[in-house]
């Protein structure tokens, strides 16, 4: 069983809480955009004035001008009508605009707890690091939309696949805040080894950065097939030797192969987690919730797959990603407060 200190402070969860959900559904509509091909349709960065959206017909034709001139709108959506164009314009713009909320949220009720004195140095530290993170996650955001303005269609896949990795480096360190205020310590050993948890969670953490790439470079449509890709285990043109090591990165049968097999490797560490976690009463349950989600996820990857990436199962398969990232965290929350 777990409990929970008395000197928990009820504001300090709710705020933990609500950045953290905050964050989650920001990393969603990030999904939904990327999916939709919407992450182009704002051809510039404006912290002010981007907060509100086009709000007359001119405005909304000036917008449209700015996208006719990239890549994308020339060499694939020339055929776009306005109204096309509004869908993908509002989905960015949301995402912005979630993102920006997410910055207030972090910022204002930190300042406010930290002037009526009811920060520890250590939460004081964390919720800097999560501010800090937050504000370079936006710089990387739209250092990753540059990349599709001018010679590309699209947004490169290394800077897409560090969005999204910060992005849950800034869910990590949120979790581990609300954890910290909330107290929670395990009433009985016998967890995990830390070593062990940390290492789960870093392959987890390489699963989303293969994941990136695969969103990056459409890979999940090359070989709609499951367990072999078309004829083979192993792809025929696995590897490209002109490409090098760069086949890890830009070969998209190699990079969903790497997917697909970091997700079989994912899935064996969840069964060894469950062994590891038999000692510990509400570790073992919590080994067990893992190896759940674990087994939720393996299947929505193949659906996905098969499927030719529907936005609805890709939607879930990243939502699920989050909540075992999120739980192989807490794993590791415990293995650490347990000793």
């Amino acid at each position: 069983m777990i409990e929970t200190k008395k000197n928990t402070n009820l504001s300090l969860v709710i705020w933990s809480s609500t950045l953290l959900f905050l964050l989650i559904i920001l990393v969603l509509v990030g999904g939904a955009t990327r999916i939709s091909d919407s992450g182009l349709s704002i051809t510039e960065w404006e912290p002010v004035l981007g907060i509100f959206p086009p709000l007359s017909f001119d405005s909304w034709i000036l917008e449209f001008d700015k996208y006719k001139k990239i890549p994308e709108y020339i060499l694939i959506n020339n055929t776009m009508s306005l109204s096309e164009f509004k869908v993908i314009y509002l989905w960015e713009w949301g995402h912005r605009l979630l993102a920006r909320l997410v910055g207030l949220v972090s910022v204002v009720p930190f300042l406010v707890f930290w002037r009526m004195k009811k920060l520890s140095k250590p939460i004081i530290r964390r919720s800097l690091l999560i501010t800090v993170l937050i504000g370079i996650q936006g710089y990387i955001g739209w250092y990753m939309v540059q990349s599709g303005l001018t010679e590309r269609v699209d947004v490169s896949q290394y800077r897409l696949s560090v969005h999204l990795c910060m992005a849950f480096i800034i869910i990590y360190n949120t979790l581990i805040l609300l954890f910290e205020v909330s107290n929670i310590h395990p009433s009985n050993k016998g967890n995990v080894k830390p070593i062990w948890s940390a290492l789960f969670l870093t392959v987890v953490f390489l699963q989303i950065f293969s994941g990136g790439l695969m969103s990056g470079l459409d890979a999940g449509l090359i070989y709609p097939t499951w367990p072999l890709m078309g004829l083979n285990i192993i792809p025929s043109d696995y590897w490209i030797d002109y490409m090098g090591v760069f086949n890890l990165f830009e070969n998209r049968s190699n990079v969903q192969f790497n997917h697909r097999t970091l997700g079989y490797i994912v899935f064996v560490g969840g069964l060894l987690n469950v062994y590891f976690s038999r000692k510990s009463q509400f570790g073992f349950k919590v080994s067990l919730i893992i190896l759940f989600l674990l087994f939720i996820q393996v299947a929505l990857g193949i659906f996905t797959i098969i499927l030719m990436v529907p936005w609805e199962t890709a939607i879930l398969h990243q939502f699920f990603s989050l909540m075992v990232f999120s739980a192989v965290a807490f794993s590791l929350h415990l293995s650490r407060v347990g000793k």
